[in-house]
This record gives structure tokens, C-alpha cells and sequence, in this order.
């Protein structure tokens, strides 16, 4: 018996059933064509290109009262400028296309998910205020959202959101005596003349326990601007600011009281007789500000200007040092015989070094704070 496949030749049954099989497959999708094309159009893909019947509107714009409830910030990074928020967001607005008759025996209120509020305004051809928050960074996280309707047409949008802010605004100069401001801005991508935002200020504002323990925050007040949207027609923003002040006793605590203890240590060393043992001294004392500085450095970012705190630690390390210097030529001095000329020196040296750290704290002060008062810096805000 010959092999068929050694021969290189196949029976006519094999051809007969290839073709039958290809000719199968291809009216198969002949007939796929012809009853795609027939298939009717989904409401979505019928109306995407369609904006909502505005003629059932009098008032244009549409006034969408917005309002923002904070209950908690997860956290505050000062090297990336960000912080994370929790909190509602509502927004309320009236479109007679919603209005309806409720049965006597029908709650006179109906909810809609989100997903499932988007679909109808997609098939029934009717408003929705689509948004953004413009200072977010990476996604929203919903934990629930909905659409409440009411008989009379009014229509309140609510979600309980977290999410991941920028802060740009953030100005370390007056650190660790600074004032910060947060802010959550609400932008649409419909045109100032189809709606605009309006403050609902019964609803904004921050919790009382907002689960942050460095930071005591206010809040400041909302702020609505018109803005170009990203296809360059004027828009409408509305930013809710709440401002931050830190825990001052921390900083006073763990940062100044330590400080002045280094100084008064350093300046200790002067009523040391030995010149010797000064120089060792005033040299550990220039290992410790470093680590000083170091610890501070940590949480800020890597910052372009001079802060306070960074002016007060500059100015000790350099004193400190020139402290070293003035002690070992005290100390040559010593030993060239001249110890009477040496000590003259030195008594003026006593009180040159205190008084160097009140100059440097004092144009510090006035450079960085201005007009401001121990009770401004104290006060919360």
C-alpha cells in the first residue's frame, strides 16, 4: 500500500472537503456582516456625539452647588508636596428632565448608581455635570457614589472619595514656624456657558478628627475662577483651601530647647582655662550640629532657598568653627610664651560668641517673620 503523505499527493476526498470547509467559513462571515450591519445602534454609541437638549432649560448656565467634607488626612508628604485626603463630595443641580410623578405608593425619591445614572443621560439625552479634580495625582478611589433624584427635577450628586492631592503651594522658608495651605480644586469640562459652579458652604468644610497629629488645620474658604479647559473654552473652577499650622510645642521641644542647650554648652568652653581642652570640645560640638542638621533635613525636600531653622544651624556651625580656629591660635599663643595676651583676648571672646548668636537670631528673625510677634508664631492661626 503507498503512503500518501511519502507520495506527496492527497485523495480528491481531502480537496473536496478543504473547500467545502472554506467556503463554509467564508459565507459564515458573509452572514456575521450582513446581520452586524442590521443590528440596531446602543443608545450610548447613538448619542456620543450629541450634547443634551438645552431647550428645556430657562436659566443657562446650570448652577451646580458644590461642596467638599474632609473627615480625614491619611497623610502629608513634605518631600513629594502631596497629601492624602478622605471625604464626601456633593454636588447638587435642577434639570426638568428628571422631574417625574411618583405613585401614591412610591417613596417620592429615586436613587441611581453612578455607572447606572451615566447610562440613562446617555439614552435619555440629558445633562450630567462631569468633572475632575485637577490637583489629584494617580486615581480617585469611590468607595460608594449615586445620583438621588427628586419629583421637582433637583438631582444631588454624592460620593465618599479618597484620594492623593498635590500641594504645591508649600513654602518652607518660616520652617518650623510655617503656614501651609491645601487645597482640593473642582474643575468640569463644560463650558462656562452651559454651567458654573456655586459654593455650598452648609456642606464644606473639615472634621473634627482628622486623624493627622503633626498638623492643626483651618478651614480657609472656597475660591471659584474661570479657567480654560483643555479644548480652550472658559470653564468654570471652584478650590476649597484649608490651611495648616504644625504642633509648635514638638518643634520647641525637640528642635529649639536642644539647640540653645548646644550653644550654651559651646559657649560654656570659653571659661575653660585649658585652650587644649577647648579645642576638643568645641570640635565635638561641630560633629553635633551636623547631626542636628541631618535629623531636621529628613522630612524636606531637597529645597532651593534657606529656611529659618536651616539660617539658625548655618550660622551656629560657622561660629562654632571659628570658635575652633580662635582656640588653637589662643592655644599658640600659649605656647609662644604670650599666655598674658592670649588671656586679654579671650575675655572679650567670652561675650563675642553670645552676642554673635543674638545678631544671626535677630536678622533671622526679622528676614523670615517680619512683623510677626511671639504670639503669631504660638497661635494656631
Amino acid at each position: 500500500m503507498t503512503d500518501v503523505a511519502s507520495s506527496g499527493s492527497y485523495p480528491a476526498a481531502c480537496y473536496g472537503s478543504n473547500l467545502q470547509l472554506s467556503v463554509t467559513r467564508v459565507a459564515g462571515l458573509i452572514l456575521l456582516l450582513l446581520v452586524s450591519a442590521h443590528l440596531p445602534v446602543s443608545a450610548q454609541e447613538r448619542h456620543q456625539w450629541i450634547n443634551p437638549d438645552l431647550s428645556v432649560y430657562t436659566d443657562l448656565p446650570i448652577e451646580v452647588r458644590v461642596g467638599v467634607q474632609i473627615d480625614q488626612i491619611t497623610h502629608v508628604n513634605q518631600r513629594a508636596e502631596n497629601f492624602g485626603a478622605v471625604g464626601y463630595l456633593r454636588m447638587e443641580w435642577h434639570d426638568p428632565n428628571l422631574a417625574f410623578d411618583p405613585p401614591p405608593d412610591e417613596i417620592p425619591v429615586r436613587r441611581y448608581d453612578r455607572s447606572v445614572f451615566s447610562r440613562k443621560a446617555d439614552d435619555e439625552n440629558i445633562f450630567f455635570p462631569t468633572f475632575s479634580i485637577y490637583n489629584q495625582q494617580g486615581r480617585r478611589f469611590s468607595d460608594e457614589s449615586g445620583v438621588v433624584v427628586f419629583p421637582d427635577g433637583r438631582a444631588v450628586f454624592a460620593e465618599r472619595f479618597s484620594a492623593t492631592l498635590q500641594a504645591p503651594d508649600f513654602d518652607f522658608k518660616s520652617y518650623p514656624f510655617d503656614k501651609q495651605r491645601f487645597f482640593i480644586s473642582i474643575e468640569t469640562q463644560w463650558s462656562d456657558a452651559v454651567m458654573h459652579f456655586v459654593a455650598d458652604p452648609e456642606f464644606s468644610g473639615i472634621g473634627d478628627q482628622l486623624g493627622e497629629e503633626e498638623w492643626v488645620f483651618h478651614w480657609e474658604g472656597v475660591e471659584i475662577t474661570t479657567q480654560m479647559n483643555i479644548i480652550g473654552r472658559p470653564a468654570s473652577r471652584i478650590t476649597f483651601t484649608i490651611t495648616a499650622r504644625r504642633h509648635i510645642w514638638y518643634y520647641v521641644l525637640r528642635i529649639i530647647i536642644p539647640l540653645i542647650i548646644i550653644v550654651v554648652v559651646s559657649w560654656a568652653t570659653f571659661f575653660l582655662r585649658d585652650f587644649s581642652k577647648r579645642v576638643d570640645v568645641s570640635g565635638g560640638n561641630l560633629l553635633v550640629y551636623v547631626a542636628f542638621n541631618f535629623t531636621i533635613s529628613n522630612d524636606l525636600p531637597r529645597l532651593g532657598y534657606l529656611t529659618f531653622i536651616d539660617t539658625i544651624l548655618a550660622a551656629a556651625f560657622i561660629i562654632t568653627g571659628l570658635t575652633v580656629i580662635w582656640s588653637v591660635l589662643l592655644r599658640r599663643l600659649e605656647l609662644n610664651g604670650r599666655e598674658r595676651v592670649a588671656r586679654i583676648i579671650d575675655v572679650y571672646t567670652l561675650w563675642v560668641y553670645p552676642c554673635a548668636f543674638l545678631l544671626v537670631i535677630f536678622f533671622a528673625w526679622s528676614y523670615f517673620f517680619h512683623a510677626w510677634t511671639i504670639r503669631d508664631l504660638l497661635s494656631p492661626f
